[in-house]
């Protein structure tokens, strides 16, 4: 599964909800992928409201610095590999695997999102009201999927000019395992939510970087 947004300068927000940077004027017609404003990385039912790109750039907007970032396994380019271009033009260009924000942060922007769409009606709502509860109870259960086999590691590539100004960059992230994970994992229920299959509690998934989580509550 592979996802991908159309807003080169768009990489830190890119790698919060699980999707990933193109070059404008990349084909972007493959299945799975969507454009920034469709919020159609891996956000899956967690994240899926009106104002979570604003929410999201606040986040990144307020990120510690890179030094700091790196102690919660923040994706850089440290170590990069440089092509040289014409003109004295360059890239940098690495395939790792890091978070954006803290796991906290991720559950703050998760529990805003929710309180929201809580207000409202309907199965997301009744699914929004069930997540405050047991968020609010301690009983969220929270599963790091890489150890379920899914990977997700991000290739970034950096461009500059030949004075170092930067120029652009573009990226791409391959989900391995996932569909697999949740085709075994979950069903969708006749309200159109996801369910646990051990539990039939609702099951959902989460994206902050490369690493990815399944939730049930």
């Amino acid at each position: 599964m592979i996802s991908s947004i159309n807003n080169i300068s768009s990489n830190s927000i890119a790698l919060l909800f699980g999707t990933t940077p193109v070059k404008p004027g990349a084909d972007n017609n493959s299945s799975g992928t969507g454009t920034l404003g469709q919020t159609t990385g891996n956000t899956d039912d967690v994240f899926k409201a009106g104002n979570a790109i604003g929410k999201i750039i606040e986040i990144v907007a307020g990120m510690k610095s890179d030094d700091d970032n790196r102690s919660i396994g923040v994706f850089t380019m440290d170590d990069a590999t440089r092509v040289d271009g014409e003109n004295g033009e360059y890239s940098l260009t690495k395939t790792g695997t890091g978070k954006v924000v803290s796991d906290e942060q991720m559950r703050e922007f998760a529990l805003e999102i929710k309180q929201k769409q809580a207000a409202g009606s309907g199965p997301r709502a009744e699914e929004a009201r069930a997540y405050l509860k047991a968020a609010a109870e301690g009983t969220i259960v929270e599963i790091d999927l890489s150890a379920h086999g899914v990977s997700a590691p991000l290739t970034q590539t950096n461009y500059f000019y030949a004075d170092g100004t930067p120029k652009g960059e573009s990226g791409s992230s391959t989900v391995e395992g996932l569909d697999e994970f949740l085709a075994a994992h979950t069903y969708r229920a006749e309200d159109g939510t996801r369910r646990d299959n051990a539990t039939g509690k609702y099951a959902s998934f989460n994206a902050n970087g490369t690493a990815y989580s399944y939730i049930i509550f």
